[in-house]
């Protein structure tokens, strides 16, 4: 498989709002990097798809830019395969503290405890391993998603025992190694892309967790129902499966969505107090994460 990488210098100020662009635009991925002999400059590397050529996709970031009122200088553009873009980011991916006692390493690094000052004795250690998948346990979303599935566990009516948590685009799975570490025994992921349900069922594997991976979609792969739901997309998806997602939860259950982004924000509103009451909202940066019942 190919990809276009596009290269933009930005001031390091607006990264939060080149994070929104990319978000919507629904890029593979995308570094930061501080440029040593100017700490108020960040070089920001993006990975899009060869659906549309380098001219394409930089025309179409050129327009997002305008639109945000964002200067940039730089941008320039490459195509690349598998290989080396699995190898551009992996080296920025360090370990990271998902909840208060769960660690998430990537599998080509090592935790080094004297490092990390929150480090106990109690801490678990999980391996995580990202190919083509969205999930390092690193961003706002995942970190808040994780987050209101430890506090919300503990509202269901259900013996932990017998909940069953599903996610939505699970991606590398990262959720479901959460899921299981708070105590959920019944797992089930899913996801469009066949790659990243691959990647998730041996995240799971590697640490010796049990869970359901489907390749397929919501409305015509899965046919069960869930105590605890996970949705951590953008808004497009979101707009879509908020309507479904209802007769998937048990009653008294939980679903918990993410990937909203602050320019985005009154356009998914609707479709959630349509159809949903929120229990909770997070907000970190631009992302939006919300509880709802």
């Amino acid at each position: 498989m190919k990809w276009i990488e596009i290269s933009i210098t930005v001031e390091v100020a607006v990264i939060d709002e080149m994070a929104a662009i990319f978000n919507d635009i629904e890029s593979n991925g995308y570094i930061e990097e501080t440029i040593e002999n100017n700490p108020n400059l960040s070089r920001v590397t993006i990975y899009l798809g060869v659906d549309k050529d380098e001219e394409q996709w930089k025309q179409i970031i050129e327009t997002a830019l305008q639109v945000a009122n964002i200067s940039y200088s730089d941008m320039v553009s490459k195509t690349v395969d598998d290989e080396q873009w699995y190898h551009s980011w992996q080296q920025y991916i360090m370990p990271t503290r998902l909840l208060p006692d769960l660690v998430i390493c990537p599998a080509w690094q090592s935790y080094d405890t004297s490092t990390d000052p929150l480090a106990t004795e109690q801490d678990v250690v999980m391996t995580m391993d990202t190919k083509l998948s969205f999930g390092t346990g690193d961003h706002e979303t995942t970190r808040n998603c994780a987050t209101l599935l430890g506090k919300y566990i503990h509202r269901i009516p259900t013996d932990l025992s017998q909940q069953v948590c599903l996610d939505i685009g699970t991606g590398t799975g990262i959720l479901l190694l959460a899921a299981h570490h708070l105590g959920i025994p019944n797992l089930v992921g899913i996801d469009l892309e066949e790659e990243a349900a691959i990647q998730a069922k041996e995240n799971c594997e590697n640490n010796g967790i049990e869970a359901t991976i489907i390749h397929g979609n919501l409305s015509d792969d899965f046919h069960g129902k869930a105590h605890l739901i996970l949705a951590n997309l953008t808004v497009d998806p979101l707009k879509i499966l908020l309507p479904m997602i209802r007769e998937k939860l048990h009653d008294n259950g939980i679903l918990i969505i993410s990937g909203i982004v602050d320019d985005r924000y009154d356009e998914i509103m609707p479709y959630i107090t349509n159809h949903w009451t929120i229990m909770e909202e997070m907000v970190e940066g631009p992302w939006h994460t919300f509880a709802l019942a």
